[in-house]
């Protein structure tokens, strides 16, 4: 009876010390379907978004309508306000509500013409995902190559974000090494301290039109 009692006290224990190990590794198994659920997202979502971006500037419309169907793809598919306010920086703290306003209505049609002029020569070629990884703790990085008859292939890089909502979006497309985030937070930073906050909005109103 003494030794049955022990053989059932020692099973409990082993039990017991083994309880941690396995929580350990099906917390470990659970992060790493996490991860394999966000990148595979991700890489979905570029792909959609390109697919929208293309028939956008493919469709049997004039000019004009292209671009606004494809500034609209862009809205959709962009955290628009992230990225406005990344490129507009530290110069957001000291302007007033009325330039914070003007900027907030212009950014999003000039931003979307400018990544329409980008994506002139990727619509309609066949994307290819080279990989997709983590990026910080929140974005994954989906780089994909669209290879041309003419010329070698053009890479983008999609840097995309699942927000609090559970909405993937993008924040940054980099096309050919180049994010048009960095180079316009450099360019408008450099751009207010030689000429004001409003000779900014007149210049991006202008570039919008």
């Amino acid at each position: 009876m003494f030794m049955s009692r022990f053989r059932i006290l020692a099973a409990l224990i082993a039990a017991s010390a083994a309880t941690p190990a396995i929580a350990q590794e099906a917390g470990a198994t659970a992060e790493a379907e996490a991860e394999v659920s966000a990148i595979d997202g991700a890489t979905e979502f570029a792909k959609k978004l390109t697919a929208d971006a293309t028939a956008a500037l493919n469709a049997d419309k004039p000019e004009a309508e292209q671009l606004e169907d494809f500034r609209q793809v862009l809205a959709d598919g962009m955290a628009l306000d992230v990225i406005g306010k990344f490129m507009i920086s530290e110069t957001r703290k000291s302007m007033n509500d009325e330039q914070i306003a003007r900027y907030d209505a212009i950014f999003p049609q000039y931003l979307t013409k400018l990544y329409a002029e980008q994506f002139k020569d990727i619509v309609g070629k066949p994307l290819e995902v080279v990989e997709a990884k983590e990026y910080g703790s929140r974005d994954v990085i989906v780089r994909t190559k669209f290879d041309r008859k003419d010329g070698g292939p053009i890479m983008v890089d999609w840097r995309v974000r699942k927000l609090k909502s559970g909405e993937r979006k993008a924040i940054d497309i980099i096309v050919q090494g180049v994010s048009i985030m960095l180079v316009k937070r450099e360019e408008f930073s450099s751009f207010v301290a030689a000429n004001g906050v409003d000779a900014l909005m007149d210049r991006l109103e202008s570039e919008a039109a």
